[in-house]
């Protein structure tokens, strides 16, 4: 099973979604397809035996090998960078589901326009669709209706949005400055942030089940 959590456009929330499902579905292998390689160094902060299998710096080849040789039973998790480009469309083509993380503000819908866009082309060119899940973070913990980003949505051809959303809250920073995912460090494993992740990773599971 292959995870892809790209858009095409940056600071969304990707590689800090990314960190949090890797550490509750701890994927067999983590791909880090960000310019800045964040997950690599976030990986660093952990401890030696408690790293996860984190690769960057791909080829072409070396991705496509990794992504279409997949056994049985393995799960792999990509995080593509915000912006769009060859590598993260093959990520996209060969996944099993891709996550779209989005804000909320109206701006989003040129970005989210832009992406469907994107995920029509690659449909096209693979000859089958091509499906996002939006999900909604870094929102305010408060908010429940996002009627200009839905009011899109209803009417684009290859994105739908996940029922899970993730606020804003300062335990994901506070998490990771020591590498880890809300729901494994000691002062943030109770936290509402957690129990966000915890049912983001319960949809992703019921999505693909696994």
């Amino acid at each position: 099973m292959i995870i892809v959590l790209a858009h095409n456009k940056g600071g969304v929330g990707k590689t800090t979604t990314a960190l949090n499902l890797t550490e509750i579905l701890k994927p067999d292998i983590v791909i880090d397809q960000d310019a800045h390689s964040n997950l690599v160094t976030l990986n660093s902060f952990r401890e030696p035996s408690a790293q996860f299998n984190v690769l960057s710096g791909l080829s072409k080849q070396a991705l496509i090998e990794q992504l279409k040789h997949t056994e049985q039973g393995k799960l792999i998790l990509v995080d593509c960078g915000g912006f769009d480009s060859e590598l993260n469309r093959i990520a996209v083509a060969l996944s099993d589901l891709v996550i779209v993380p989005a804000n909320d503000d109206i701006t989003e819908v040129i970005g989210l326009k832009s992406f469907d866009k994107t995920l029509s082309e690659i449909s096209k060119e693979m000859g089958t669709p091509i499906n996002g899940r939006v999900l909604f973070t870094r929102v305010h913990p408060r908010r429940k209706k996002f009627d200009d980003v839905e009011s899109f949505l209803n009417n684009a051809k290859h994105l739908s949005r996940l029922t899970t959303t993730i606020p804003t809250r300062k335990d994901y920073s506070k998490a990771a400055l020591d590498g880890l995912g809300v729901t494994a460090h000691p002062k943030t494993k109770y936290s509402d942030a957690a129990r966000d992740i915890n049912a983001l990773a319960d949809e992703v599971s019921a999505l693909l089940n696994i």
